[in-house]
């Protein structure tokens, strides 16, 4: 078995050269193209400086570039770091200069937030590198297609150490500041052997990767399609009708989203039975699956499998919800995965029995070795070889693990994981005021949207419409409320710490869960 990511594709391009790597759009690669350009784009990092263990960072849409990138990184032993492309510059630089990034690769249309970033990313330097168009007009000092073509066909000559980082995306903050997770080779690898038992993913298989690839599930599962031989459909499109032409121009036979993007798709009315008759299996994370969501998929796509699982960018995938479980647990995550534990504590660290809730532990093979520079959170982490993401949870009688609440006060909206705390603190730079608290409410569509709760100062007046605008610009676009409710106090503790869990009470009465 391949003991590396270039290992994997490197077999597939001498034994089966033909078969289709990668299409995206008209463009369509061959496994032999596909890792001659994988190979080019690796030794050119070289040449640019960038050497085992560095950080490269990645600012761009979905495209087979993005795929190549993070092939030719795994490659040359180098680490990825992931940027949501709807981040504002000042958070864009907080990533970069927190993890050290030795080069930043960006897609021409986000160029105007990285000309704003000129001379505030030491690290980087002189390696900014835009993928089309003039360099100069850019504001970057390479191209990518030119340095490819510049750069040898070989394979580079690196041994990888796959105990070093290969992925470190970015999760929000609790303290307002994303923590970098560091993800090791090897357990990606070790990923791809165990996921592809569990989905039968084969040569066979077409995924089709509509869900951004900045974040950990999409590229954990394009890259598994890859090291397993099959063809990746990658498409920056996310709506229905463009998604649904893509399973049918491409006979795509398994994908991954978002509830909120299944629930756009079956919500739409486009689908047609013949149209979807590939699909073998779907699979959703990121936020629980509304019930009327789940009805829906399993009545349009009455063949294929779905999967629900519990995962984060610490923890890869820790359960799995089969499709022989949809109906009879529809409000569990299912159980653990091969080679995966899960204990449920008490605040005492002792085990709680079936149907108690304690905050869920996990161990497993595809950990984070830590949060990158952060030696307090790790260590809060973790219990042993033990991992709690803080969320709660119960296991029932038959092992299945449901989930009671989430990550203290997180807020998962349109699968985008939002922390109060960061939008909290821009609110505070407003001199009308005097304080404020950040939640998320429940909505049919997104799952959840953010609301916050604000005192005004005495005597100082604002509106709704002033205090989003005052976030827009400083936060993405996705973290921005849709909803401001002025109020005269907020619930606090008797310490006088602010409850958000009473600030959101009444708006998840009705609901059954708030997650």
């Amino acid at each position: 078995m391949p003991k590396s990511i270039g290992d994997a594709l490197e077999w597939h391009a001498i034994h089966t050269p033909e078969q289709v790597a990668v299409r995206d759009g008209a463009l369509s690669l061959t496994y032999a193209a596909f890792w001659r350009r994988v190979c080019q784009l690796g030794n050119a990092l070289l040449a640019m400086g960038i050497v085992p263990g560095d950080r490269v960072a990645i600012l761009m849409f979905n495209g087979s570039r993005y795929l190549e990138l993070y092939q030719a990184l795994g490659t040359i032993g180098a680490a990825a770091v992931p940027l949501n492309f709807r981040f504002v510059a000042s958070e864009i630089e907080y990533v970069v200069n927190h993890s050290g990034a030795r080069a930043l690769i960006f897609d021409a249309p986000l160029a105007p937030v990285v000309k704003e970033l000129a001379g505030k990313l030491p690290s980087v330097g002189d390696n900014l590198v835009v993928t089309e168009g003039a360099p100069e007009a850019a504001g970057a000092r390479l191209g990518y297609e030119s340095i490819l073509e510049a750069a040898s066909d070989a394979r580079p000559p690196v041994t990888v150490d796959v105990d070093g980082c290969f992925f470190q995306g970015y999760t929000a903050g609790t303290t307002g500041f994303p923590k970098g997770c560091v993800n090791l080779h090897r357990g990606f690898v070790d990923f791809f052997k165990r996921v592809a038992l569990l989905y039968a993913v084969g040569p066979g298989d077409a995924e089709l990767v509509p869900a951004p690839l900045f974040h950990e599930a999409p590229t954990l599962f394009a890259m598994l399609q890859i090291f397993r031989g099959g063809t990746v459909v990658v498409t920056r499109e996310t709506q229905p009708a463009g998604i649904l032409r893509h399973i049918a121009d491409y006979r795509t036979t398994w994908a991954f989203m978002v509830p909120t993007m299944w629930d756009a798709l079956v919500s739409s009315g486009l689908i047609r039975r013949e149209q979807v008759a590939s699909m073998r299996m779907l699979v959703s994370a990121g936020a629980p699956l509304l019930t009327h969501t789940k009805d829906a998929l399993l009545a349009v796509f009455p063949d294929a499998g779905l999967n629900e699982f519990y995962g984060a960018t610490e923890i890869g995938i820790a359960t799995n919800l089969g499709p022989q479980d949809q109906r009879r647990k529809v409000r569990s995550v299912g159980r653990p995965i091969p080679g995966f534990h899960i204990r449920l504590l008490d605040d005492e660290g002792k085990d709680v029995p079936p149907g108690e809730v304690g905050e869920i532990y996990i161990k497993g093979p595809i950990l984070i070795r830590e949060y990158y520079k952060n030696p307090e959170a790790t260590a809060s982490a973790r219990r042993g070889d033990w991992f709690t993401l803080g969320d709660m949870g119960t296991f029932d009688a038959e092992g299945y693990l449901h989930i009671v609440d989430r990550r203290k006060d997180m807020i998962i909206t349109g699968g985008e994981h939002v922390f109060p705390t960061e939008l909290e603190s821009v609110f505070h730079t407003h001199p009308a005021v005097a304080a404020v608290a950040v939640v998320g409410i429940p909505d049919k569509r997104w799952g959840e949207v953010i609301l916050a709760a604000v005192v005004r100062k005495p005597g100082v007046q604002v509106t709704e419409e002033e205090l989003i605008a005052h976030l827009a610009g400083r936060v993405a676009r996705f973290k921005v409320p849709k909803k401001v409710q002025f109020v005269e106090a907020l619930p606090t503790s008797a310490f006088g710490k602010v409850l958000r869990r009473e600030v959101r009470r009444p708006y998840w009465e009705g609901w059954g869960a708030s997650v």
